[in-house]
This record gives structure tokens, sequence and C-alpha cells, in this order.
């Protein structure tokens, strides 16, 4: 009898962009998809079963910043954090401590020392060396940058600098001629600033006073401003985290004029509102805030009309001391993510909104996968894509950051009872994370680089 052409075989209810294959199978040869199908599996060298389990493809998390805290070897805990998640890739951001990724030999770097790490696979945002004549934006896209991220708002003047307009054209055309998206942090500096120093000067320190001090104006103007001045580049033009719904019509209003426009919007502005925000404090800060229940609903809508992309998460994973200062204005930005994405997302739209499992699979694999150019090998189940798999448990339960993987051990998750639970996660055909165990050796993960 000849020997089965398949190593491995997975079933379940298998995960598609446009449908769920009940009683599914995925087989697998080497590191790559095979066949998937439905009904009774091939045979295969090994097979495991997923009783009452969703397969989805590979989550691709396309915004994370694994070195605000540590530096690029912030993305050994991060990605052991992701395979926790069911992230089997993730798109790290450039403004590294305690320099940001901004030149080729940086780059070069980064993918060395991650290629020592990492457990799951990497894609790398670059961003432009501040105050340069030339910012080499064609030599990074030849050494294998995904896309270059700028923000509108300084928050540190070396790892995290403010591009004025001028040089943000400047950085369009270049990017444009390389055919590389560039990424914008949307907030608007003066008025930041101006309502920030408002608010010290009377005092007002309580968590309120961050989501006061950015109102939905100030994200407002800085995606108009941008959105503007890129449409006179050709440049394709990406906002990191929209926020607001309003925000993905202005962007709406650009791409229906023919610009290359596009819009992320993070798990966290999907799930939580303004008033949990202030019941956490600094554990819920986040830039651009949280919003309004009524604002979060409207963010909803926009995106099942098609108005966002896809979703992320824009983790980090500060310690707790830079989360917990009475003085909302002392703590630090952003939350740990990844271990929360899939379940987080799943409960949101499907347990909570009836939606198909199918718009998980598309907003948070599939299409971030597109819009790096990383697709067909990775973001989807079917022949010849890479073997990147989750799989999420339909099992209810509380979640509990205590048992978080990562070396971080808090999470404004913290408590939700969650729909599902990641119980497995295969990167290339190879288990990286078992029931609560990373499985994976450190250097596992590969930098991939957008297809050419």
């Amino acid at each position: 009898m000849p020997s089965s052409p398949f190593d491995f075989v997975i079933t379940g209810d298998v995960v598609l962009a446009d449908s769920v294959l009940t009683d599914g199978y995925v087989a697998i040869a080497g590191d790559r998809i095979a066949a998937v199908g439905e009904g009774p599996a091939p045979d295969a060298k090994q097979a495991k079963r997923y009783q009452d389990c969703l397969i989805f493809p590979g989550i691709v998390d396309g915004q994370i910043h694994a070195g605000s805290v540590e530096g690029v070897p912030g993305l050994r805990d991060a990605t052991r954090a992701a395979a926790a998640g069911g992230v089997t890739t993730v798109v790290d951001m450039p403004f590294d401590d305690p320099n940001p990724v901004d030149t080729v030999a940086r780059l070069e770097s980064k993918i060395a020392e991650l290629e020592d790490i990492a457990v799951v696979d990497v894609a790398l945002y670059a961003t432009a060396p501040k105050g340069a004549a030339h910012y080499g934006i064609a030599d990074l896209a030849a050494a294998g940058a995904a896309a270059i991220k700028l923000s509108t708002f300084e928050y540190h003047p070396v790892r995290f600098p403010r591009f004025s307009t001028a040089e943000m054209y400047e950085i369009f055309e270049e990017a444009a001629a390389a055919n590389l998206p560039v990424g914008f942090h949307n907030e608007d500096q003066e008025l930041v600033t101006h309502l920030v120093d408002r608010w010290v000067a009377k005092d007002d320190r309580a968590p309120a006073a961050h989501g006061a001090t950015r109102p939905p104006i100030a994200e407002l103007v800085a995606d108009a401003q941008i959105l503007e001045l890129a449409s006179h580049t050709d440049v394709q033009c990406h906002i990191v985290h929209s926020s607001l719904a309003a925000g993905n019509r202005i962007a709406m209003h650009y791409r229906s004029l023919g610009n290359k426009v596009s819009v992320e919007t993070c798990i966290h502005y999907l799930v939580f509102d303004e008033e949990e925000m202030i019941r956490q404090g600094g554990f819920l800060k986040l830039n651009p805030p949280i919003r309004t229940a009524a604002e979060r609903d409207g963010l909803w809508d926009s995106m099942l009309s098609g108005e966002v992309d896809f979703v992320s998460t824009d983790h980090v994973a500060w310690p707790e001391d830079r989360k917990s200062n009475p003085d909302i204005f002392k703590n630090s930005s952003g939350i740990p993510g990844l271990e929360t994405f899939l379940p987080g997302f799943y409960t949101a739209a499907v347990d909570q909104r009836g939606l198909s499992p199918c718009v998980v699979a598309r907003l948070a694999a599939e299409n971030p996968a597109r819009h790096f150019r990383l697709f067909p090998r990775k973001g989807r189940i079917a022949a010849g894509a890479d073997a990147d798999i989750a799989v999420l448990a339909r099992q209810r339960h509380a979640y509990d950051a205590r048992n978080m993987t990562s070396e971080t051990k808090w999470s404004p998750f913290d408590g939700m009872t969650m729909a599902g639970n990641v119980i497995a996660t295969y990167v290339r055909g190879q288990p990286v994370y078992e029931d609560g165990r990373i499985l994976a050796e450190d250097g596992y993960g590969h930098f991939v680089r957008p297809n050419g």
C-alpha cells in the first residue's frame, strides 16, 4: 500500500475567509498546506482531531511594539505571547529602545537578532531617518521592510519622533516609488499639547482627563491632513489605529477619489468603552484613547460596512509600574494584547454579535497578510499556503492574566468571559504552542519579507 503524501492532518471546523467547513480537515506536507476539505479526512502519517474546535488560519497581527520596553530582545517575549494567542505572524513597529529602525544597517541587525529569539514569524516596519536629506526608503524596501511608519505626534525626539508635513510629503514620494505602504499615527500635536497643558494647569489628572485631552477632533484633523497630503503622491497611505467611524469616512472619501487608502482599527476599540477606561485607569490608557460606547458601536458598523481593512492589537507589554500611576498623564500608553487577540475578537464578533467566524479570519488573518504583501503564503487556509494554524476551542472561561505566557502578567481583559480558548498554534506545520506550553525553541520563527 503506498504511503500517504501527507505528513499531518488536522480535523475540526475549518474557518475560511468565506465559509466554515464543518467536520473539515487540513492536510499538511512539509511546511505547507497540501489539501483542505470537508468530510472524511485523508490518511496521513500523523493526525490530530480537535473536537468542538474552530481551525482558524494563523492570525497575522499587523501592529505590535515589541521593542518599546527592552529593545529588539522584546521580540522573544512578544512572539511567545503571540503563539499563546493563535498569532503566527507579527508585524513589529520600528520604534525600538533606544534607537528606531531607520537605516538598512539597523534593519539587518534586527532581522539577524530576531532569527535567534522569535518563535513565530516576524515581518518588520521601518521608519525614516529624522532630518535626513534623503530617506533611503528604496533601500529599506530592498532590505525587506514591509512598510514605513511615521507619526504626527512626538513621543520621543529620537526613538519615536514627529515628522513635519514637508518631511512626510518627501517620504510619501519615496515610498510611492518603492511601492511601500506608509502607516501613520494619527493625533494632532498642537491640539493635544494645548489640552493637556490646560488640564494639568487645573490639576485634573484623573483617568477621564486622558480622553478629554485627546478628543475625536485631534484624531480627525490628523487623518484629514495626512490623507490630503498623501493624495498628491500616489502612496499607499494607511491609518494604523482608527478609533472613530468618522475617521474611516474621511478615509473612504479619499479612496472614492481613487487614492490608495487603507484603515486599521484595534481590538481594544471594539471591546472597551470610555467608562471601562475610567474604571481601569492607566491600565487602559491608549493613544488614541478608548472612546465612548456610542463611538465603539459606530466603529463596529463602519467596520462591517467595509470601511476597515483589518484589525490588530497595537500590543506593547509595559511593566505594571508604567501603568499604575494615579496621575494618568504619567502612565505609558499601550496594552499587552497578543494573547487575547483571537479569543477576544471571536468573543466580541461571534459570541456577542452573532457574526460568522469568517469575519475574524478575514480581518485578522487574510486582510493584514494582503496589506503587507505576505499573502498568499500567510493569512489563509488553502493549498500552497504556509501551514500556519490557530486552534480555538469553544470553551467559555474567565480570562486570568496570572496564567499569561508572557513575562507580563496583567491585562485589561483580566476577568472577562471569553467564548473561546486557544489550545494549539502551528507555524509552518509545527506545533509552537499547546495547552499552555510553548513548544518551539527560540529561533524557530523566521523573518518574512513581502512578495516582490
